[in-house]
């Protein structure tokens, strides 16, 4: 008997053994993704979407997070990252070479490369700040140390058109902008290295919560007045933008008296245009079919269902989601059905 007789025999041995016991790994596909930290509304998300993916297919994913959502589109068009955290005014900016992406000449293009999977509610603005800061509105901003977002980010966009909507103040000029990705920003915030927190975030939020536990926090609304100024109009005409009320005393330690209105966010989950077909439908179905489960995960995960799940997308969907939604029953407007099946 030669060596290679012997090899052939011993591998058929251990894979009888194999199949007895149950020990052979199945073929694993690898996913990369652009996440978000964990305390965030896309954290929780991404979270709870990993786990049951790679719960229930023979999947694995592996997770960065730290990345601006703006450079995860990019990224995600040019096929360097699977799956990422979409943003409908993230979308409009790319499509249109506009706001982050004006020097991006390959914007529009790349945009038509993305797919979406499923779009949800992010949460409104919070601006948040210390009750015993001293502020009390918008216009107290001046002279303070502010974040924004991050640095070439959407949210950053928008943040600056709230403010300047309701106080007329520019970043730099009247106050100092402290640039932080957002989980370096919570625990600045958390240290007193800043004066004014801004972010879109779910309500009630785990990130704000915590700010709440170090001291008593407030967080600001904006105006009637602020509402009617052409920044704040600007920045509610982009897909993805809605009004929002965040209720008095959601927070522990929250000093409001009454609701505070603010503008509200869209976001999803999404890839690009080249994932297989049959990978994205099995991942859309896993999801689907084990909904409630992602719901326990987190009480505000309840917003996501067959009525949201395709509002304000601005995106086709891939390929395998939209025949995954078609099987359902699912009413698709004719924007977001994917050129691939036209």
């Amino acid at each position: 008997m030669n060596r290679r007789t012997v090899m052939k025999g011993a591998a058929a041995v251990a894979l009888a053994a194999g199949l007895a016991t149950g020990a052979v790994a199945q073929d694993k596909t690898f996913l990369t993704m652009d996440g978000f930290p964990a305390g965030s509304t896309p954290g929780q998300f991404g979270i709870a979407f990993t786990q049951m993916i790679q719960k229930k297919l023979p999947i694995e994913i592996q997770v960065s997070v730290g990345k601006p959502a703006t450079k995860s589109a990019l990224d995600a068009a040019q096929g360097k990252v699977d799956l990422f955290l979409t943003a409908p005014t993230i979308n409009q900016f790319m499509q249109t070479q506009t706001a982050m992406f004006k020097k991006v000449d390959a914007a529009p293009e790349l945009n038509k490369n993305l797919r979406g999977f499923i779009n949800y509610p992010l949460g409104p603005y919070h601006i948040v700040v210390y009750e015993d800061s001293g502020i009390k509105s918008i216009a107290d901003f001046k002279g303070k140390k502010v974040f924004l977002g991050p640095p070439a980010g959407a949210a950053t966009t928008v943040a600056t058109q709230l403010v300047a909507g309701a106080s007329g103040m520019e970043p730099g000029k009247d106050f100092d902008v402290v640039k932080f990705d957002w989980k370096s920003a919570e625990t600045a915030f958390l240290d007193r290295q800043m004066d004014v927190y801004i972010g879109p975030t779910t309500v009630p939020s785990p990130s704000i919560q915590q700010f709440a536990l170090v001291s008593p926090i407030r967080i600001i609304g904006l105006s009637d007045e602020a509402f009617s100024s052409e920044p704040v109009k600007k920045a509610l005409s982009y897909p993805g933008r809605t009004i929002v009320d965040i209720p008095n005393g959601i927070y522990d330690n929250q000093v409001n008296e009454a609701p505070v209105r603010t503008v509200g966010s869209w976001v999803g989950l999404g890839t690009n245009k080249d994932m297989d077909a049959e990978l994205a439908y099995n991942m859309m179905k896993v999801f689907w079919e084990n909904l409630s489960e992602i719901h326990q995960t987190a009480e505000w995960m309840k917003v996501i269902n067959r009525e949201t799940a395709l509002l304000e997308m601005n995106i086709p969907l891939h390929i395998g989601a939209y025949r995954y939604y078609k099987e359902l029953g699912w009413d698709i407007p004719d924007h977001l059905v994917p050129p691939e099946a036209k």
